[in-house]
């Protein structure tokens, strides 16, 4: 083998030493990077779950708020009847007239077989209701809804549209009210033989 033979086979096997070492290096580096950021995931997630654990007193707590306060109704129907006479007392208590109830019923999704898809609303049911009124003064308006949305009645506002009337501060408004509630089995009537 000649002189530059040589020289060349070395240049080549460097190359090809360089070539391969290369990638085995990238290929360690990679697969180093992917253990370290699973450990970081995974220290992040024991963090979170001790976090929890410490919190779970207060969440326990929190929990047995809402089961001691949450109202009760065996129906829909009997929950945006109560909704209804609560609104309409507190209103007449600020000298608010309602021009128009409107119940709205929750959409319900079909399923690709054309029946209701029974879907679970999470912890609570709900019933709504779309309230109209006309010419009320701001300050009587904005006491009621204070006044209608406090911690233990789970009720809420999920949308409101205000417009104003033009005159002595008055506005024109729609509210819908929701009531969150737990729905309880109506007790059963059973013949005794």
């Amino acid at each position: 083998m000649k002189k530059s033979e040589k020289v060349l086979l070395g240049v080549f096997a460097f190359l090809f030493l360089a070539i391969i070492g290369g990638g085995g290096l990238m290929y360690a580096f990679k697969n180093y990077m992917a253990i370290r950021e699973e450990n970081d995931t995974l220290r992040d997630r024991l963090g979170e779950m001790n976090l929890a654990i410490s919190q779970g007193a207060d969440w326990a707590d929190k929990y047995g708020w809402l089961e001691e306060r949450c109202p009760n109704f065996t129906s829909g129907q009997e929950a945006s009847a109560k909704m209804l006479e609560v609104i309409t007392g507190e209103a007449e208590k600020m000298g608010l007239s309602i021009g128009g109830k409107e119940f709205i019923e929750a959409a319900r999704v079909l399923g690709p077989d054309g029946l209701p898809v029974e879907e679970s609303l999470g912890y609570f049911d709900k019933a709504t209701v779309k309230i109209t009124i006309a010419g009320a003064q701001e300050k009587a308006f904005f006491g009621w809804l204070h006044a209608l949305q406090q911690p233990q009645s789970f009720l809420g506002i999920t949308r409101m549209q205000i417009n104003p009337s033009g005159t002595n501060k008055t506005i024109n408004a729609e509210v819908e009210f929701t009531q969150f509630y737990r729905e309880k089995s109506a007790p059963k009537v059973s013949k005794v033989n």
